[in-house]
């Protein structure tokens, strides 16, 4: 397997330049395979030489550490190239950012190895072909992101990749993003077979009749990955002509392009309250609206603090005969001691008679580490910091009730959390609405990957989704993925949206995320009979 002997520290953790050469080329695909990047159809190769190098490892009998550090270096590469902007938009709440961004390399380093540990591990004991080993693994990785407690971070599964193409996006009604993440690591899997077919381990002997059945068993998977491409085009082009769209409500969006300098400097918020009015009532001005949506704390201090922006609020929703749904920090007491209270990243909605509050506001559920939340940590520690680290977590998803439907909420960083949306929608939300402060993105690519997401989203849940964002993207998505109405980063504006939604409840939003927990399930079996192996042959011995 090429390269040089390692001695001392790098024994364990030192990769040779044959597995950092590999880890380097699988990481790069990874990381390009995402939006704005539009090289999609790498994420469709981007597991291939890590995935023959692994079962190569488990093949010839070469040690796990092999497996381990493949995965490693790759998430040190792919990962810490597509989230290089975790160093740059921390930056704004602690200098200890890049220490974040290298904790957070580290834990996906980790993460991986153990799953290509497993994938190693499962290749040995069974020998069974890497379509079917490499989803059932990578998938499981996918699903303990999604629900790792306070340091749950989905941001990249694979079928993310697919968030900018609307036909072969669709089939993620049938099982969320990781179904469409199953498609993919399986197609991975099939050119890897391939691949191991064409070029035989040197170890393998040649031969007329074994030429003969190579060649076989090197088209036999590529046909397969071209079968399921068709299947999943052909699904998407059926979805496409056949989901019934239903006109809902106009939904009008506030884009106040507010920097996020301005937003932590306490004598600024004030003023905030003035030109989200002025764009609301520009808004009005061009036509009726059901709902007027403004971003993640565009209000951000307690209300109770603020008189004038209630007041504000009240004569808006009155004057303009248009209830507002409005980001801002809420608090619950939690004693009778002046210090004695939670504070949440909360949303709420002011009614056309200007009353605030009628309905429970709502509390974020998932929270950003870090920065909102430090993982594992009492909240109440971070109190004596101004909104950082000590939020606290919001405990329902119940939709806001206005006259033309239920209206669920996600703020900020849920829209990465699939089952969220179908908490809502299982709820009888008859649309959703993203409401987000992306301003400390800056201007690379995190605004795209994560406006992405939704798309997903939306497809998932077959209900149309509202984005109202501080510094863009703000947009409508309707119920098949398709986005429209855009308005451009960092610049102030309104739009108003004919917002959608369908009659269609979705095999995701009824079952939830089967294909995903069919692959955690059968990684632990496969990790199980390994255990259970390995002791038998121990005690035999």
């Amino acid at each position: 397997m090429g390269g040089q002997p390692r001695t001392g520290f790098w024994r364990g953790l030192g990769p040779s330049r044959w597995e950092f050469r590999t880890a380097c080329l699988s990481g790069v695909m990874f990381a390009a395979a995402f939006p704005p990047i539009p090289a999609a159809a790498l994420a469709f190769v981007c597991l291939v030489p890590l995935t023959v190098a692994i079962a190569r490892a488990a093949d010839d009998g070469a040690p796990v550490s092999v497996a381990a550090r493949l995965g490693a270096w790759f998430a040190v590469v792919g990962f810490g190239l597509a989230l290089y902007w975790i160093a740059v938009a921390l930056s704004l709440f602690t200098s200890l950012a890049f220490l974040a961004y290298l904790a957070t390399l580290i834990g996906m380093a980790a993460l991986v190895a153990l799953t290509t540990t497993t994938l190693y591990h499962s290749r040995r004991l069974t020998g069974w072909p890497l379509a079917v080993l490499l989803p059932v693994a990578w998938v499981s990785l996918e699903l303990l992101l999604a629900y790792f407690s306070d340091l749950a971070f989905p941001w990249f599964p694979l079928g993310l990749a697919m968030a900018r193409h609307p036909v072969l996006a669709q089939a993620a009604d049938l099982s969320g993003v990781h179904g469409l993440s199953v498609w993919i690591a399986a197609t991975n899997g099939l050119l890897a077979d391939a691949w191991l077919a064409a070029v035989p381990s040197p170890r393998s002997n040649g031969g007329a009749r074994r030429v003969t059945i190579r060649r076989a068993a090197v088209l036999t998977p590529v046909v397969v990955a071209i079968l399921m491409a068709a299947a999943v085009f052909a699904y998407g082009t059926w979805r496409l002509r056949t989901v019934v769209l239903r006109p809902l409500a106009r939904i009008g969006i506030v884009q106040p392009n507010i920097s996020e300098d301005e937003k932590m400097q306490r004598q600024m918020r004030g003023r905030f309250i003035i030109p989200l009015a002025a764009l609301t009532r520009q808004s009005e001005s061009h036509g009726r609206q059901d709902l007027m949506l403004w971003p993640e704390t565009a209000l951000p201090d307690f209300l109770a603090n603020r008189p004038d922006w209630t007041d504000s609020l009240r004569a808006l929703a009155r004057d303009g005969h248009t209830p507002i749904l409005f980001g801002f920090i809420d608090y619950l007491p939690t004693g009778s001691g002046p210090q004695d209270f939670d504070y949440f990243n909360a949303a709420t909605l002011v009614d056309t008679a200007g009353q605030i509050g009628v309905q429970p506001a709502y509390h974020k559920r998932y929270l950003v580490p870090i920065v909102e939340r430090v993982p594992f940590v009492n909240p109440r520690w971070f109190a004596g910091m101004q909104y950082f680290g000590g939020f606290g977590r919001g405990t329902s998803a119940r939709p806001f009730v206005l006259p033309f439907g239920r209206v669920g909420v996600l703020i900020c960083y849920e829209s990465i959390f699939p089952q969220q949306s179908r908490r809502y929608r299982q709820a009888g939300a008859d649309v959703i609405v993203n409401l987000t402060n992306d301003a400390w993105f800056g201007e690379g690519t995190a605004p795209y990957q994560h406006e992405a997401h939704l798309r997903l989203r939306a497809i998932e849940t077959r209900a149309g989704i509202v984005r109202a964002a501080n510094t863009g993207i703000s947009e409508y998505i309707d119920p098949l993925g398709r986005p429209s109405g855009a308005l451009p980063l960092f610049v102030p504006g309104t739009a108003t949206f004919a917002v959608q939604t369908t009659a269609v409840e979705s095999p995701y939003v009824a079952l939830g995320d089967w294909a995903g927990s069919a692959c955690a399930i059968a990684t632990i079996g496969l990790m199980a009979w390994a255990f259970t192996r390995r002791r038998r042959d121990a005690a035999a011995a």
